[in-house]
């Protein structure tokens, strides 16, 4: 029998530089920022997964959701989205997730929306980022 999954933690500010050097690895145009809230699945002191809530106005991304190669396809990115639901229901929450992982995001109660229906200040981020070419789709998380 497997061992259960372990849960996601509020990444402590000594961590940041671990967070960097997994997001250099796994995510080299990942950009942690020390002001927003990290998150990280931990296994035996190594990080296994790792996402960011960037604060914008009264809303929330979550933005850099990364887990390690050997990891994907394991159901630990799905459980890390699990553990996150009481901090994802706090405001409303918002994700800007590349086309190939929509599926993977509404499993995760995301739900795909217009971009149109996003917050003044994540429409403007959101066309920026498909300005530059970026395959991504504008969805909102509707808590369970």
């Amino acid at each position: 029998m497997p061992s259960p999954l372990p849960n996601a933690e509020l990444v402590p500010s000594l961590w940041f530089p671990l967070v960097k050097k997994f997001y250099q690895a796994h995510y080299p145009s990942g950009k942690p920022n020390k002001a927003d809230p990290i998150w990280a699945i931990k296994e035996n002191g190594a990080i296994l997964a790792v996402a960011r809530l960037k604060q914008i106005g009264d809303d929330q991304l979550l933005t850099g959701m990364v887990t390690i190669p050997s990891r994907r396809n394991t159901g630990l990115g799905l459980h890390f989205l699990n553990n996150l639901q009481p901090i994802l229901k706090q405001k409303n929450c918002y994700c800007f997730a590349l086309d190939h992982l929509t599926h993977f995001y509404q499993r995760g109660h995301f739900q795909v929306i217009n971009e149109v229906d996003l917050p003044k200040d994540l429409r403007t981020r959101f066309r920026a980022y498909r300005s530059q070419g970026r395959n991504i789709t504008p969805m909102q998380y509707f808590s369970p």
